[in-house]
Formats: structure tokens, sequence, C-alpha cells
């Protein structure tokens, strides 16, 4: 039985271990909704039009059963329908639990992501970041006066089931993004940042205009799993397009040396399936000072 999550019930959250070792579909979900917190300081969906960000996982319907006993868990007065499920891999009918409409009381959570929310509400001094598109570029924060933020460099992270395409699109190309896909994986830098530099992250992805919207996401570092690492995904995604030189250049400088040799391959064999000639790829690379040899 397929369950959607959007609060405590969700990955590392406290009441998690409730699902009883769900079978995972997606862990970038959403549903149409709209996410409050509710005056006794808990998660709460309701009817809407905004979407509210979570997990979808398959249990079994036992575990349904209980979670509906659970007012830890589940909001007083919840209610249980189906709802459309949204993921980067397809649309699901899941079970979700939300309140009447008329019943709720609390504050709209603008992200729609209980995760972020916390995070917005606690403001650590530092966090984990995961760069795997121009933001793994160090000459980008020199020219932007930020590098002293972004100098405790962890090296390469890797996430598993989800790869980096291009597909925000505005006038002259496509701009990196993280899309879901079971079985895939992908490689990116890792810094521990402070506020400062969270906040100029989120000026940078265009948070506020809804370009990119703040994640959590596992990421192995030198063999360890770090839970919940700060990253940016797109929030209106368009078919995957090749971006311009400049960017695709801030790429592969980036993510050069810290990325393995293999993965830096297939970074620049995706610019080549997207349409870049293999002469402006080569010319490009010979601009990279950590990298000599031929990309053929």
């Amino acid at each position: 039985m397929l369950v959607f999550v959007y609060g405590n019930l969700r990955k590392h959250e406290r009441h998690h271990a409730l699902l009883q070792n769900p079978r995972t579909i997606s862990l970038q979900a959403y549903v149409d909704g709209i996410l409050l917190e509710s005056v006794e300081g808990h998660p709460v969906m309701k009817d809407g039009r905004e979407k509210v960000y979570g997990e979808l996982y398959e249990v079994d319907p036992s575990v349904i059963d209980q979670l509906n006993k659970t007012k830890e868990a589940i909001p007083a007065k919840a209610i249980k329908k189906e709802a459309t499920v949204y993921t980067d891999h397809g649309s699901y009918v899941a079970t979700v639990f939300t309140a009447v409409s008329e019943d709720v009381q609390g504050s709209t959570i603008p992200s729609g992501d209980w995760k972020v929310k916390n995070f917005l509400a606690h403001r650590p001094s530092d966090i984990l970041y995961f760069a795997y598109g121009s933001c793994m570029d160090e000459e980008r924060f020199r020219k932007a006066g930020v590098h002293v933020h972004f100098q405790d460099c962890l090296g390469a992270g890797i996430v598993q089931d989800f790869r980096m395409d291009y597909s925000f699109v505005v006038d002259d190309g496509g701009r990196g993004d993280i899309t879901e896909v079971p079985g895939e994986s992908m490689e990116g830098v890792v810094y521990r940042v402070n506020q400062e530099a969270v906040d100029y992250l989120f000026e940078r992805e265009g948070v506020l205009p809804g370009w990119y919207r703040p994640a959590f996401l596992d990421v192995m570092i030198d063999g360890r799993v770090h839970n919940n690492v700060l990253t940016f995904i797109v929030k209106r995604k368009s078919p995957e397009t090749l971006p311009p030189e400049h960017y695709a250049l801030e790429i592969l400088r980036g993510s050069h040396p810290y990325v393995s040799d293999s993965y830096h391959r297939r970074l620049q064999d995706q610019l080549l399936g997207l349409g870049m000639d293999e002469k402006r790829l080569h010319a490009m690379l010979q601009k990279i000072p950590t990298l000599n040899r031929d990309p053929a």
C-alpha cells in the first residue's frame, strides 16, 4: 500500500520508524495542497493549489491502520484519503492524511516543506552543502566575493538514486538540476558552510522567485553517509537542454579534481549527447588547468 508522508514521518524525522522499514518509491515527491504548522506546532496539510513536499513509500496495510491511531504522528481530526502523488519518475495514487480545511488553525509554511521549515527556524551555525552544478566552481565564488565562505571543502560527495540534468531552461540554454532516478547516482562537491553562505545560496538559486527550492539529501563522503545535506532542486522542470559554454565550463572546471574520472567523463558525454560539438568540448577542457587529457 502506498502512503505519502510530509511531516514528522519523513526520513530522519522523529516518527519515521513508525513506517516499519518501508520500501522507498520517492524521496522528492509532492502533492497538491497547503502545508501549515498547527497552533500545537505539528505539521498539517489541507486542500489547496500549492505544493506540499514529502516522500512516497510502500508499506504494509496494517501500518496505515496503526498510523491512524497514533496521534503523535497524525494530526487530530485528520482524515485518510487518496491523492495523486507526483515524482520525477511518474505519478501515483497513495494514501495521505489531511485535515478538514475548516478545522485547521495555524500558520502557512511558504516552502511547503517541513524539513525546510525546521531548518529555517533553527538556522544552525553550519551545515553541509552539496553542490552539483556551477556552485562547484571556485572562480564563480571569487567573482561574487563570497569565496571566504566556501573554504571548508570536504571533497567529493555521492548521491544514490539521483542524477544531474540540465532541466532549468533560460534564454541561453539549460542549467543544472537534480532528478530522482532509482538506480542511478551522481557526484558533486561538498562544503561545510555558515549561515552567510546559506543566505547567498538562497539568493543565487532564486529561492524567493521560485526557480530552485532547498532540499535535503543523504550524501556519501569518503565512504560515510551524511544525512540531511542541503542542496537545491529545480521547481519547474523542462526537457533537458544543452547549457551555454560558459556554464558548462564552470561545471567541468569546478568538479575537477574532486569527482571521479569516470563521472567527469560522464559530464562530458552528457554535453555531447545534448548536441555540443566535440571540438568545442575539447577547447573547453584545455581551459581547465587541472585537467590535461583529450576527451576522445
